[in-house]
């Protein structure tokens, strides 16, 4: 229903419908693969600024809104910018590494923020793989006691996951963990180059039939719970038979992101500025950039790539525009993962 009726209104009427605000780059974890480009600089968004930015969003009847970063909790005003959002009726969700997660600031985030889902990072099943991958020592058990700490609060938790080459021997152990503190997991990726075209994090791309793991224990775990398959197939075709023409995802149609410094993109890592809210309101960019038109051609030129075989990057079963955009601006000369060696 929403992808056959929402989606489909929203594109044809143009309705900003979600919007990722990126609070900070700044981050209180090192992971090792994380995409952001810390040396982007420019002039930061006032609390003033994200009050008229969000009263603008609100008017345009934007209901999703995503806080998020870098780590979005350590921005020195996220409650005061939460409170605004949340007075202003937006499905907020605050995308976290867990580890500003303390007693205190889970209260703050139900009293204050409110918010629909919170989503932390996993980056295994165990601190040896976890705290590797953060480059904090002890970060997988502060992850742990403050998820519980979310669940104590009242706050709705799922965890996040990228797979690499250092926990894709934990797949299914994984998901075992998030079943003992009885939150969803779901994985993401591939690993991607550093939005400056970085390719460093690619070391660590994990092997491909580990996409192929992926889906096996997702079986797996459906087959011991109810459900129809016969259902969920049918309805998978009903959303194919009545699809538009066909792109590779929906960028420049009812979502944009904005960084820190008031840039407005049609996705956080296609890193091209369809104007910035310094200079002029989300309502002018949204309705008068051609960025957006630009990239969802480009999402549908790509898609022709495909129309005789599955979608495939970097050994994912997808295919992302920023990603190949970001190879193809490498700081290394267009060098492998396999050419390099993963860091202790």
């Amino acid at each position: 229903m929403y992808k056959t009726a929402v989606a489909r209104t929203l594109r044809e009427r143009r309705i900003l419908h979600d919007v990722s605000l990126e609070l900070t780059y700044r981050c209180n974890l090192d992971c090792f693969f994380c995409y952001n480009d810390r040396e982007k600089a420019g002039q930061l968004l006032s609390v003033q600024q994200y009050s008229v930015l969000l009263e603008d969003l609100a008017r345009m009847q934007t209901l999703f809104l995503m806080l998020t970063g870098g780590e979005p909790m350590i921005h020195p005003h996220f409650f005061e910018i939460g409170r605004i959002a949340r007075d202003l009726g937006f499905v907020i969700r605050v995308r976290t590494n867990g580890h500003s997660l303390s007693r205190r600031n889970c209260e703050r985030l139900v009293d204050e923020v409110a918010p629909f889902m919170v989503e932390v990072s996993l980056h295994g099943a165990s601190a040896e793989v976890h705290d590797r991958q953060t480059r904090v020592c002890g970060s997988f058990k502060r992850l742990l006691a403050n998820i519980e700490n979310a669940k104590q609060a009242g706050l709705r938790v799922a965890a996040v996951s990228t797979p690499t080459a250092w926990n894709q021997h934990q797949i299914a152990e994984m998901f075992d963990v998030c079943d003992s503190l009885d939150i969803p997991l779901r994985f993401q990726g591939p690993v991607a180059p550093r939005d400056n075209g970085d390719t460093a994090p690619l070391v660590i791309q994990p092997a491909e039939a580990t996409w192929a793991r992926i889906a096996e224990v997702q079986r797996q775990r459906f087959d011991q719970t109810a459900g129809s398959r016969q259902q969920i197939a049918s309805e998978e075709v009903a959303v194919e038979a009545d699809a538009e023409t066909p792109v590779t995802c929906s960028v420049g149609t009812a979502g944009v992101d904005i960084d820190p410094f008031g840039n407005v993109q049609a996705c956080m890592h296609l890193q091209e500025i369809a104007g910035n809210v310094h200079e002029q309101s989300i309502e002018e960019i949204w309705n008068h950039s051609p960025l957006f038109k630009r990239a969802r051609q480009r999402a549908v030129d790509a898609a022709q790539l495909f129309t005789d075989k599955p979608r495939k990057q970097l050994g994912a079963p997808l295919y992302c525009l920023a990603v190949e955009e970001n190879l193809g601006k490498s700081h290394c000369g267009g060098c492998a993962a396999g050419e390099q060696q993963a860091p202790a």
